[in-house]
């Protein structure tokens, strides 16, 4: 097996999540079953799956010494990943989020506060990124999203980017992007005039060499400029779709970082994401790679 080490910059934040039967229309109430707080964030989350497959992994992301703070910290030490520690602001404020979670249905519905500061480019930890093979972004803090790849890319490394969402300074940032992931409704928010097909070429034409289109139930596709390979989604009965996306980019990335065909990589990518939604959360949830590789055999 191939190891590696994956440097993360990106969004943290505490989820704090409440269960329902069905989410409540505007203006009713519904009646929650239960609830709980866990650390998110799409790189913090996929880090969390490539130290679980074996990664040497280290975070750089903002947040302050309060409740939240200190719980982020926590969870990143539990979870053996490395991290910078944080500059700190007057006034500043962890990350929050609060996630509905629909139980009949795993579906989720999220209010994101991504934290008061972003990380200054000043801050990017230069010497730490040396020391890495790959950097693993969700292309927040720009500028210094768009310095920490020119740096681990002059070092003979690999960029990929997990964008949920447009981000001030797309078009630069994707020029040093190799690996880009994005979910299918992304694609209709930055092309609305465009069909995915399109759409996806487009971007090609920003920079990377590799995207991946995720899109639910639907499954998901592998593109570059020589055409689309699509997967279709493992059938399960989905608990808490949470987290499927940033499991999925951290899958991607380590049959990346093995060499692995791109059919290979998205059947694995898809598999592990799969087998998050069995389970509620983005920790606990999270496969092994023994898991996921027993799953591929008896879907075979």
């Amino acid at each position: 097996m191939i190891s590696g080490s994956i440097f993360g910059l990106g969004t943290i934040l505490v989820d704090h999540q409440v269960y329902m039967e069905h989410h409540p229309e505007a203006d009713t109430k519904g009646e929650v079953h239960h609830d709980r707080y866990q650390v998110g964030g799409p790189v913090p989350t996929a880090l969390c799956l490539l130290n679980q497959f074996g990664f040497r992994t280290t975070f750089q992301g903002q947040w302050t010494d309060d409740p939240f703070g200190q719980m982020i910290e926590l969870d990143l030490l539990k979870n053996g990943i490395n991290f910078v520690a944080p500059v700190a602001h007057p006034k500043s404020k962890t990350g929050f989020a609060h996630v509905w979670v629909e139980s009949t249905t795993g579906r989720r519905t999220i209010a994101a506060y991504r934290g008061s500061h972003p990380i200054d480019d000043k801050h990017v930890a230069e010497d730490e990124l040396k020391n890495h093979d790959a950097l693993h972004l969700d292309g927040w803090s720009a500028p210094a999203s768009i310095k920490a790849a020119g740096i681990i890319r002059k070092h003979g490394g690999k960029v990929f980017m997990d964008l949920g969402s447009p981000k001030p300074d797309l078009k630069d940032l994707l020029k040093s992007v190799q690996f880009l992931n994005c979910p299918a409704s992304l694609l209709d928010r930055l092309f609305p005039d465009e069909n995915p097909k399109k759409s996806v070429q487009k971007l090609l034409q920003l920079g990377p060499q590799e995207i991946t289109v995720t899109h639910g139930a639907n499954g998901a596709w592998h593109c570059t400029e020589s055409g689309i390979i699509r997967r279709q989604a493992f059938a399960i009965d989905a608990n808490d779709t949470s987290g499927a996306g940033d499991v999925f980019s951290g899958a991607m990335i380590y049959g990346t970082m093995q060499g692995w065909e791109p059919a290979v990589k998205l059947e694995f990518a898809c598999a592990a994401a799969a087998l998050k939604c069995r389970k509620q959360g983005n920790r606990d949830a999270l496969p092994t790679l023994k898991e996921v590789r027993s799953f591929l055999e008896e879907n075979h």
